[in-house]
């Protein structure tokens, strides 16, 4: 007996990824499983935190999802980067050393965080014996965390699972089986300027959406045949604001903008050309189409209903002091409060977002039932 392999794709967003975790609540409460209903589950940046959590839980779905609720909702900013006022003043110190400096041969590495918090964070929650367990009953079948190699300039996924599955070479991207270990988690998550790069078997690796063009080839070269893609950026018209076409943007808006793009355009862009495939393979007659490599792969793409800008906005004064300093500095203090929406690892906006993504899923309880 063949059953379907449901994959799960979950890119990145900062302090969004708690969006992630409220359709995971729901998706559980809908599907009422013990033993996940996704056995590929596929991440980068956050998305690859949010993605591991859920493969180490695959044999008890259920409270993998509530205790991934529960860490969410106790996290602070400095449980993500440090925030002290020192941290912070030696990070802006070194890299505006390097910029006044840089013709002496001095030179400066690292971000404008201090990631500390997340590696020691990840270290600790990350078990890799349940991951090996995972694999070993079949409840998964892949775990893939994709990073952006600075040496190679292509987009690595790091993946363990069941023996079948080869590693892939495609343009600008490829699939390595390793053992995966925090490390791998952390790369993938290390947002470039903000963190330093992450050093893996003599290399450098960044954020794993940085050359991510492809989010959901992970999950379909690994054997899904329906994905569940969820996102961190609304869908709904963006008209911006009408100030901020009659001026220059700030490094701090400019800053806002690039992440948005790196985080959720390329993703909704591939859901697009997936779908347009899978018309293509629908016109093809039912008996040829064994000499196309192609095929149909049922998906469903979740958003948020609202605009995850406004909310952060709402509770911009949770922000650290010293964080609130960074942004007013850069010029993304005021604006539309797009930086703040990823950075903003506080208690109350994580909540509000875990509550809207439980919320919106609930609303098309019937459409994921059927989906799985």
């Amino acid at each position: 007996m063949t059953t379907t392999r449901i994959g799960l794709v979950l890119q990145g967003g900062g302090a969004r990824g708690a969006y992630q975790v409220g359709v995971l609540l729901a998706v559980a409460k809908i599907t009422g499983a013990h033993r996940s209903p996704f056995q590929i589950v596929c991440g980068s940046s956050v998305g690859a935190v949010n993605a591991a959590s859920i493969a180490v839980a695959a044999n008890d779905f259920q409270q993998g999802t509530q205790y991934l609720a529960s860490l969410w909702r106790s996290l602070k900013c400095h449980s993500v980067y440090n925030t002290d006022a020192l941290s912070l003043l030696l990070s802006t110190g070194r890299l505006a050393s390097t910029m006044v400096f840089g013709y002496l041969g001095f030179s400066a590495s690292g971000g404008l965080l201090d990631y500390e918090p997340l590696r020691k964070l990840l270290e600790r929650e990350f078990r890799r014996s349940h991951l090996q367990q995972a694999i070993k009953s079949k409840a998964l079948h892949a775990l893939c965390i994709t990073a952006s190699s600075y040496g190679a300039g292509k987009a690595v996924t790091f993946f363990e699972g069941d023996e079948t599955i080869q590693n892939w070479n495609r343009a600008r991207r490829s699939g390595e089986r390793v053992q995966i270990i925090p490390a791998h988690l952390l790369a993938s998550a290390a947002l470039p300027f903000a963190f330093a790069p992450v050093e893996l078997s003599s290399s450098y690796y960044g954020d794993g959406a940085l050359r991510s063009t492809s989010p959901l080839s992970p999950a379909i070269r690994t054997g899904a045949e329906r994905i569940l893609v969820i996102g961190t950026r609304d869908t709904l018209p963006d008209t911006g604001s009408r100030s901020m076409g009659k001026r220059m943007p700030t490094f701090g808006e400019v800053a806002g903008h690039s992440l948005d793009i790196l985080f959720n355009d390329n993703l909704e862009s591939d859901h697009e050309r997936m779908q347009r495939i899978n018309h293509t393979v629908s016109l093809i007659p039912e008996e040829r189409r064994p000499l196309t490599p192609l095929r149909v792969i049922e998906s469903v793409l979740l958003s948020p209903s609202q605009d995850l800008r406004k909310i952060a906005q709402s509770h911009a004064s949770d922000l650290p002091r010293t964080v609130r300093m960074l942004l007013r500095s850069g010029g993304a203090w005021g604006g539309d409060g797009r930086l703040k929406s990823y950075l903003l690892f506080e208690p109350g906006y994580i909540g509000d977002l875990i509550d809207l993504g439980y919320e919106d899923t609930m609303k098309q309880e019937t459409k994921i039932a059927e989906f799985f």
